[in-house]
């Protein structure tokens, strides 16, 4: 059955994500646009028009005639992850299947009460099932094109793969930096002077379980923004910071392709579609219209 307006809020695992999208945190470049993807925008007048009809159709709540500012960047958080899978499976030549459009419009028409949906929210609920169908469809790339995507960016590929050392004092992280550079061993280092507990047995590890690497959409909605800003810059194989976060100081290591090229496949063979596309908006310029804040292309977020 279709997703229907009350699952709109859960459809943001059509929106999470993400990434290194840090030089696409500034203002639109059009007045007129809501939010841009790209250089795609998408027009303030017709964000406004679906927030009235989600409001109508019961979905949010107005304050003096308008969407609250939360609301409404659920909605755009929603429409920017849309947009970004559009240019996605443009630029991997993956179409959507006309026979999976034809499955999810019968779906739509068995609702009756679909029919009574304003033709935009028909619209957009037909759209983000599709989506969903379609990056379940998505396979995994070849390790060659995989390594050249973590090459340029980790986070382009969906996942990082991260070890770390905390320290109190910025001056003390670069200490850490300073004998890094020098060749030290960096989980030696981790495990003689990080203040994180048990890093004398990781040696920084953040790896999940026997995964060296995690989904970048989990490290979003789990680490602290600040980190996260330093783990998606990172360069792979060269140790990172000092990075200010709210539990000390932080250098970073992305690991090498070829050292958890294993984990990098296991991780994103488990949900290509969704994993890829968590990555392609991590090097994407996005946008958005200083009202609703900025997009930080770490965390996949507005603030």
């Amino acid at each position: 059955m279709i997703k229907s307006p009350r699952t709109l809020r859960r459809i943001l695992p059509l929106a999470v994500a993400s990434l290194i999208g840090l030089s696409a945190c500034g203002s639109v470049a059009s007045t007129s646009n809501a939010f841009e993807v790209n250089d795609k925008g998408y027009s303030q007048v017709d964000f406004d028009a679906l927030t009235k009809v989600l409001i109508t159709a019961g979905q949010f709540t107005a304050t003096n005639g308008k969407i609250k500012s939360e609301d409404a960047i659920v909605i755009m958080r929603t429409l920017i992850r849309y947009t970004a899978f559009e240019q996605f499976i443009k630029d991997k030549g993956i179409t959507v299947s006309e026979s999976d459009r034809a499955t999810v419009l019968e779906s739509a028409n068995a609702d009756q009460a679909f029919a009574t949906y304003p033709k935009p929210l028909q619209d957009v609920l037909v759209d983000l099932n599709l989506a969903d169908i379609t990056l379940k469809k998505v396979t995994a790339p070849s390790t060659a094109d995989l390594k050249k995507l973590y090459d340029k960016a980790p986070a382009s590929v969906g996942v990082l793969c991260l070890s770390h050392i905390l320290v109190k004092t910025e001056d003390e992280a670069k200490s850490v930096l300073a004998d890094l550079e020098g060749g030290a061993k960096f989980a030696a280092v981790a495990a003689k002077k990080s203040i994180e507990p048990g890093a004398d047995k990781s040696g920084g590890s953040l790896a999940n379980g026997d995964q060296a690497c995690q989904a970048l959409a989990d490290l979003q909605t789990s680490f602290d923004k600040d980190f996260m800003i330093g783990a998606v810059g990172a360069k792979p194989g060269v140790p990172t910071g000092p990075i200010k976060s709210s539990f000390g100081y932080h250098i970073i290591l992305s690991h090498s392709f070829d050292d958890v090229k294993a984990s990098v496949q296991t991780v994103v063979g488990e949900n290509p579609g969704s994993t890829l596309l968590a990555g392609y908006m991590s090097v994407a310029d996005i946008s958005v219209r200083s009202t609703y804040g900025k997009w930080n292309g770490a965390t996949a977020t507005i603030s």
